[in-house]
């Protein structure tokens, strides 16, 4: 079993059933990320991740996925208890995100004096327990992912898109 780690805001997303996905960088040492509008997405094999040189149109040696295939449980490193199980795997370039993929990755939506802000995940800088809020759900991204990966967005690197469903663990007990 995989450990996949979740800061306390996305933890509680999870927890909460508003965070069905998460987006984690493909590694940055790998030729992908050095020149990322250069590849395209093939697919998802059981070797890795697919990619095409669009350049050349060769293929690239697939790249391992980190988390396991669908079907495969992820244990919350955070919260021993809290399994996920992978739904589905792919690999996109970041700003793909749509405000939908934003609202999946747990960002909440709050209403104020007739304003709606996307937010909820990000520490703010001013506030003390407080959180950053945005004009849209893909905005609050973009603002958490610089948090977790500062160059990701601007360079509009690979990412993996992990979606997963919570599986409750069965404690074995003796009175059974």
């Amino acid at each position: 079993m995989v450990f996949i780690s979740f800061n306390p805001a996305m933890l509680a997303a999870v927890q909460a059933g508003r965070k069905t996905v998460t987006r984690r960088r493909l590694a940055g040492n790998i030729p992908l990320q050095q020149q990322p509008g250069r590849y395209r997405y093939r697919e998802l094999s059981e070797a890795g991740a697919m990619f095409e040189d669009v350049a050349t149109r060769a293929l690239l040696d697939p790249v391992p996925c980190p988390f396991g295939q669908p079907g495969d449980l992820l244990q919350v490193k955070e919260t021993p208890a809290l399994h996920l199980q992978i739904v589905s795997i792919r690999a996109e370039r970041v700003q793909a995100l749509t405000d939908a993929d934003a609202l999946a990755e747990g960002i909440e939506c709050r209403k104020q004096q007739g304003l709606t802000h996307w937010g909820g995940v990000e520490p703010s800088p001013t506030v003390a327990g407080g959180f950053r809020w945005y004009n849209s759900p893909r905005a609050a991204f973009r603002g958490l992912l610089a948090g977790i990966y500062p160059t990701a967005w601007a360079r509009n690197e690979w990412v993996w898109v992990v979606s997963f469903s919570p599986q409750p663990t069965h404690q074995v007990s003796g009175t059974e």
